[in-house]
């Protein structure tokens, strides 16, 4: 991205950590957020045969998305504060053009904002509209001061190694073993960065989002914490609102045009007869089933298959207890440049929304 280096060319973070080779990628992060893709991979290795246990197809296009999300993130266009309007604007060279230096050294355009008010001009959780994102490569200049989630992204097939499930039944090949402890030792090293930066990690302030792809609902972006069970301390710190508020992730993405499901939090309630069943009664929203669903689908509860495997129930646990989310994108939104565009900026919005509100 030659132009965003032209632009700020003093301001490029050269102390991000990041690992890019044939079989993994990933990247530093600035804010207590990873994103994971277990099944984006299309390296089939020679000599390795295919697994013959689980499920073998991949998550097409996600290794497109997670560049688009990478590049998204660090879109200088995207990054400024409430002072500047390069958010609003299409043009790829108006962006710091007219600072306001406040002293700190920084231009205002690149620092973080001092307020998270949504209707201001720029923010850092507004709807990216820049158009010089680089979707060929996930190889960038890091902007100082563009708040960035660590990434993990897998470019080896599912054929190979699936990344989502325990190490006994990720693979069949013993030289599958040293890119799955790299891509697990990873996200084990990030936590412990997350929770030596911060030591209220515990209070709802560390969060994994589990990339996928599904083809169920195909305009749908569908949400697994095993029925909101991997997310406990969100919801034990910030109640419901932080699951499905108008600044949750998902409501953020419901605003933006993007269907979400479900956009309910199950309670529990006892039924007459002693029998514990959940239900929702008291959340803001009903989601109604969607007609296109492949099953029938409980408005009340998650997709019965995208509710949430190994990574999230993995990392949700001990030792790790951090809150982790399944995110199952629809192939609609995966299938073209155009809707991945559209997706990555939804979500790079509703990420930094969710983080302003209840994180920061």
């Amino acid at each position: 991205m030659s132009n965003t280096s032209t632009i700020l060319n003093n301001k490029i973070d050269k102390n991000v950590e990041v690992y890019d080779d044939e079989y993994i990628f990933y990247q530093q992060g600035n804010i207590p957020v990873i994103l994971t893709f277990p099944h984006s991979g299309k390296l089939k290795l020679n000599g390795i045969p295919t697994r013959t246990k689980g499920v073998i197809d991949p998550d097409n296009f996600t290794d497109l998305l997670a560049i688009a999300i990478i590049q998204c993130f660090n879109c200088v266009f995207c990054c400024c504060s409430e002072n500047s309007d390069c958010c609003n604007s299409d043009s790829k060279n108006s962006c710091c053009t007219n600072t306001n230096d406040d002293g700190d050294g920084k231009d205002n355009c690149c620092r973080q904002p001092t307020s998270t008010t949504k209707n201001t001009n720029c923010n850092t959780d507004c709807q990216c509209s820049c158009n010089n994102i680089n979707f060929d490569s996930n190889k960038i200049d890091y902007q100082y001061g563009c708040p960035r989630p660590y990434i993990v992204y897998s470019k080896i097939h599912r054929e190979m190694c699936d990344f989502n499930r325990n190490q006994d039944n990720a693979f069949e090949h013993p030289q599958m073993k040293q890119h799955y402890n790299l891509y697990h030792g990873t996200i084990d090293r990030f936590i412990k960065q997350i929770k030596e930066n911060d030591s209220n990690w515990n209070k709802g302030r560390a969060l994994l989002l589990d990339m996928h792809g599904q083809s169920d609902l195909v305009d749908y972006i569908v949400r697994g914490t095993r029925n909101t069970t991997t997310v406990t301390s969100m919801l034990n710190h910030f109640g419901n609102d932080s699951l499905i508020g108008p600044n949750s992730i998902f409501e953020s993405l419901v605003q933006q045009n993007i269907n979400v499901f479900p956009r309910t939090v199950p309670q529990e309630e006892t039924t007459n007869n002693g029998v514990i069943d959940k239900v929702d009664s008291k959340s803001r929203f009903f989601s109604p089933k969607p007609a296109l669903a492949k099953i029938e689908l409980n408005p009340y509860k998650e997709h019965p298959y995208f509710s949430g495997a190994f990574t999230v129930g993995n990392y949700s646990s001990p030792p790790y207890s951090i809150d982790c989310i399944q995110i199952e994108v629809g192939s609609k939104w995966r299938s073209n440049q155009e809707n991945r565009t559209t997706i990555s900026k939804a979500l790079r919005s509703s990420i930094l929304t969710y983080y302003n509100s209840f994180m920061k």
